[in-house]
């Protein structure tokens, strides 16, 4: 059975769209490095409703051992202290698909 992840961020207000090209950029390049990535799509929101975050990670993994493999590469792990100090909000979950 699979694992979705997914991930929505909220930048802060100083955040720049030079900066969210910066997270796109490195994101795109995670498909090819984790090898437990079956599925992996994100992007800014597109503005259609209020109150949305501004940014969403969908990750489809096998399992809880592909979700762990995935959250704790290097190459994730760089990204993340990439977007950590845009983010004024984070929500996350993971469910069986």
């Amino acid at each position: 059975m699979g694992i979705r992840h997914i991930a929505l961020f909220r930048w802060t207000e100083d955040v720049t769209p030079e900066q969210v090209e910066q997270v796109e950029k490195i994101l795109g390049g995670l498909p090819g490095a984790i090898p437990e990535l079956k599925s992996y799509s994100f992007g800014a929101d597109l503005g259609i409703g209020t109150g949305n975050h501004d940014f969403a990670v969908v990750a489809d993994v096998e399992g809880e051992s592909g979700f762990l493999a995935y959250q704790n590469h290097p190459d994730h792990q760089a990204a993340l202290r990439v977007i950590r100090p845009m983010l004024a909000d984070r929500a996350a979950v993971q469910f069986d698909i």
